[in-house]
């Protein structure tokens, strides 16, 4: 459960094509803490864009809970970053400590790449060296979707930690070889998207219609997991957690039940068998959740 990190955007808005529950109440995000801490969880990823996550964090994680904590700065509206903005940065970093009730956090990340190409992105890598060096993060990065915003990267700075999309559909990063490039570098790497905002442990013929073509291919990767003796949950967990260049993955909890899910689900990981052939080609725009159509959000 050390490479387990709990994804919090659901504490604060109702996120996720499969989630037909909404939000947990502040009860239920107190006991999911709870026992994210009981369970030896390595990780919160957090942002503070999510509403009200940062908040219920601060408000319920006991001062001694042991979790490394990482939250992103909020993106950049402006087309051109002005300089003053590093200061800006650097106070939303300050209020989301506030928030979090810490004085430190793992990391911290920009959350939007976009905001790396536009002029004055020198003024964001000012703001998180600033932050690294006041001691308020022990990492700086960027969260990631795929291998163009690595390669503008690339031209940018050296991120200590990197949080990209990496599951049983989607293995770019691992086949274009970006992930080996990383670790090579010394980058420590998140994978998020585990279950593709859930669409992964539906049943294929539930899948909105915009999501057609990806219903064979999911049959077919649930029956590999069967025939494995694997859960689809688990199934997803293993993809990432048997790759050796991810050093964390993310897992969006809405209820407590689905973090003891994730739990057993680690169990069945060290158990199972081993990896079993590639999925099948995807087409990007059924991975990247940004392009689906509002309805089927």
């Amino acid at each position: 459960m050390s490479r387990i990190g709990l994804g919090t955007v659901q504490f604060g808005m109702d996120y996720g094509i499969s989630n037909r529950t909404g939000r947990p109440s502040e009860a239920e995000v107190a006991a999911i803490l709870a026992r994210a801490v009981e369970a030896g969880v390595g990780y919160l990823d957090t942002a503070a864009s999510y509403d009200e996550a940062e908040i219920l964090i601060g408000r319920h994680l006991p001062p001694d809970h042991g979790l490394r904590i990482v939250t992103k700065l909020p993106p950049i509206v402006e087309d051109t970053i002005a300089a003053s903005r590093a200061d800006a940065m650097l106070a939303a970093v300050a209020s989301s400590l506030e928030r979090l009730r810490s004085t430190q956090v793992y990391g911290v990340l920009i959350h939007q790449t976009r905001d790396l190409a536009k002029p004055g992105w020198q003024y964001l890598i000012e703001a998180l060296r600033e932050a690294r060096a006041r001691g308020w993060a022990a990492h700086i990065g960027v969260s990631i979707y795929d291998a163009g915003d690595l390669a503008m990267l690339e031209n940018r700075f050296t991120p200590d930690l990197v949080q990209l999309p990496f599951n049983a559909l989607d293995r770019r990063l691992a086949v274009s070889g970006w992930l080996r490039r990383l670790k090579a570098a010394g980058v420590e790497v998140h994978a998020r998207s585990l279950f593709l905002q859930g669409l992964l442990l539906m049943e294929p013929a539930a899948l909105p219609d915009f999501f057609g073509p990806l219903r064979e291919g999911l049959k077919s990767l649930h029956g590999r997991w069967a025939a494995a003796k694997l859960t689809p949950l688990a199934g997803c967990v293993r993809c990432v957690l048997r790759n050796a260049d991810i050093d964390t993955a993310i897992v969006g909890i809405n209820r407590l039940r689905e973090l003891e899910e994730i739990e057993a689900a680690v169990v069945e990981v060290a158990s199972g068998s081993d990896e079993f052939g590639p999925s099948p080609a995807i087409d990007p725009l059924y991975l990247d959740p940004r392009q689906w159509p509002t309805v089927t959000q």
